[in-house]
């Protein structure tokens, strides 16, 4: 039999009714094995593989053992083989393991296998699926099952790109925070994804949501908007509300709220801090041991991260061939120094050289240092990356992939998978689900291309058509001929290129017969220099944008670098140091090159605005 979360399991989870409303499940036994397997020298064998990081043996080792067991110790034993499997990614070996599963499952083994499914949904970015597969109420299963469960399911939330889904997945796991701090980290992360909803989107989750501790949430978001700048009316509903909702959470925010405050748009510490609750990368098949929420979110063995950032080493190119490129990092390190930081202290090293470890163990036996950040070449980034542990917390500015050595050393740049996701996303939230790919025929093309369609197809959007551009091959009108043949199949267009190759082609889609089909595009498309006569040209283009372009486009003010986006990662590259004792756990930085989070393996993400061109200027838009 085929078990495989794409094929309905409804029988299974009727049975469980809902994994634990009906059906009592064991607690766990007082055994010396915390996976709660059968005893025998097969399944210690495959425990030894197990604890050795030797994951597909030790799957292999549980399968194996599995055949001499029968009923739920047989099953048990191949559900863990199966999950072994995910964690590796063999999504193949996965489903061979599952298919030997028998038609009858217990309790706990159900629980176990809609993890395994809910898993596979999220190998596959499938999100919502893997929300619906993962179980709620999970009542009297073990400890480490149940910790994982929940932990998959945050992920999954905070994977979707939906704020509601992110909120509820909070509300609904609170009850396992049990220190008021972390409660009160937990309603600030509520607050942060509901302030993200759009006034339409807000009114459209205030009409359909039943669950009362959400519509508590989003009717004071409301309240909030409507009337923030009366404050006797602001007095007024805040009243009306907590009549409303005597219990609610929120209580504690809402009598803040009776005072007037300022929104400060970029704050020198993380702000609205997002930690529901330490989220640690599973490595192991069962987690036994409570989480401990003042541990990153990391795996392996980082430096400590001292309490207070005072002593910064910037590692920079400021000569050679990136020297404009360095000093524009450095330009925004120390605007942020000035306008947030005056208490650091920096130290300044020219990376121009060809040994960066020279340089960096200068920077280290010179004086006590807090944190580093560079270098910014991908090549020096990599020599770094194969030092078995850094004795300082670094920041890299730029990404080399997975980081397999190094521990202590973060990358951090504008990674334009970033970009290409949060657009993959947007489009397919509109309802775009049948679109056409226009990029450069380059390795930078390919790039893009490549991410754009993995996240926009995996997800049930359909590329109809893919076009390569180039100057010696097809023509900017041969884009637009081939899109005319198409228009009536496509409902979006996806556009990548740089900004000459942008100002070129959005005339020809802006016009006749396609001027009705959206496109949508990542930053790349405008250098972020203002000039209107050209970037008039860019009109009709929805796109991503850093906020530090959107503010100063929209104060009027001239971009003071020739890489304003580079100087904004300068400026972003010190807050994240200065706070990256919370970022580990999980918090989100509301910066200048957008909203920024840690993902796996040290690597951090941005979270872009969207804008748009009116009268040759960006100006954003709401969510």
């Amino acid at each position: 039999m085929k078990l495989s979360y794409h094929i309905s399991i409804a029988t299974m989870i009727v049975t469980l009714g809902i994994c634990g409303g009906t059906t009592a499940i064991a607690s766990p036994l007082n055994q010396a094995n915390n996976n709660r397997l059968p005893a025998g020298a097969e399944v210690l064998r495959a425990n030894d593989l197990l604890n050795r990081g030797q994951h597909r043996e030790a799957a292999k080792a549980y399968f194996n053992a599995a055949q001499i067991y029968s009923s739920s110790d047989r099953d048990r034993l191949i559900l863990q083989a199966a999950e072994l499997a995910v964690m590796i990614s063999d999504r193949a070996l996965t489903d061979i393991y599952l298919s030997a599963l028998s038609r009858h499952l217990n309790s706990e083994n159900l629980i176990r296998y809609r993890y395994i499914q809910g898993q596979l949904a999220l190998l596959d970015a499938q999100y919502k699926e893997a929300l619906r597969l993962l179980p709620k109420n999970i009542t009297g299963v073990p400890e480490g099952l149940q910790q994982k469960i929940f932990t998959a399911r945050m992920r999954a939330a905070q994977s979707s790109g939906d704020p509601i889904i992110l909120a509820t997945e909070l509300i609904l796991q609170e009850f396992k925070l049990k220190q008021p701090y972390l409660v009160k980290l937990n309603h600030d992360r509520i607050w942060n994804q509901i302030n993200r909803l759009s006034e339409t989107n807000l009114d459209k989750a205030r009409n359909n949501v039943t669950h009362p501790t959400l519509r508590g949430w989003l009717d004071l978001n409301y309240l909030q908007r409507i009337s923030s700048t009366d404050s006797a009316q602001l007095n007024r509903n805040i009243s009306k509300w907590q009549r409303n909702f005597p219990r609610h959470p929120a209580n504690e925010r809402a009598n803040k709220m009776f005072r007037k405050t300022t929104v400060i748009p970029y704050r020198p510490t993380v702000s609205e801090p997002v930690k529901p609750i330490p989220m640690p990368v599973i490595k192991e098949a069962e987690i036994t041991k409570p989480i401990n929420p003042n541990k990153p979110i990391l795996g392996g063995v980082t430096p400590p991260l001292p309490r207070t950032i005072k002593r910064v080493a910037i590692i920079l190119p400021l000569t050679g061939s990136l020297s404009s490129i360095g000093q524009s990092l450095l330009s925004g390190i120390k605007k942020a120094q000035r306008d947030h930081a005056s208490n650091i202290h920096m130290r300044i090293y020219d990376s121009n050289s060809d040994n960066i470890n020279a340089v960096y163990g200068k920077a280290i036996s010179d004086g006590k240092i807090d944190f580093v950040i560079g270098p910014f070449s991908k090549d020096k980034i990599a020599q770094l990356s194969q030092t078995p542990s850094l004795p300082v917390n670094t920041l890299g500015l730029n990404y080399i992939g997975r980081l397999k050595a190094a521990t202590g050393l973060y990358q951090f740049g504008l990674l334009p998978e970033d970009e290409t996701l949060q657009v993959a996303r947007k489009m397919l939230n509109k309802g775009h689900k049948r679109i056409a790919i226009v990029v450069p025929d380059s390795s930078w093309g390919r790039r893009l291309r490549n991410s754009f369609t993995n996240a926009f197809t995996r997800n049930g959007g359909k590329a109809i058509i893919t076009i390569n551009y180039s100057k010696k091959g097809t023509t900017y009108n041969d884009i637009k001929k081939a899109l005319l043949k198409k228009k009536d199949k496509i409902d979006a267009i996806f556009l990548a290129a740089s900004p000459s190759q942008a100002r070129a082609i959005q005339p020809l889609l802006y016009q006749g017969e396609l001027k009705s089909i959206p496109v949508y595009a990542t930053s790349h498309i405008y250098s972020g220099l203002a000039n209107q006569y050209r970037n008039i040209k860019l009109e009709g283009i929805r796109y991503t944008e850093i906020p530090w372009i959107l503010e100063v486009s929209k104060k009027g003010l001239p971009q003071d670098s020739k890489f304003p986006r580079l100087r904004a990662l300068g400026m972003d590259a010190l807050m994240v140091a200065k706070g990256m004792t919370t970022i580990v756990t999980g918090s989100a930085l509301n910066g200048r090159t957008g909203q920024i989070q840690i993902g796996p393996d040290r690597v951090l993400h941005r979270q872009l605005k969207w804008a748009k061109f009116n009268g040759g200027s960006p100006i954003g838009l709401s969510e």
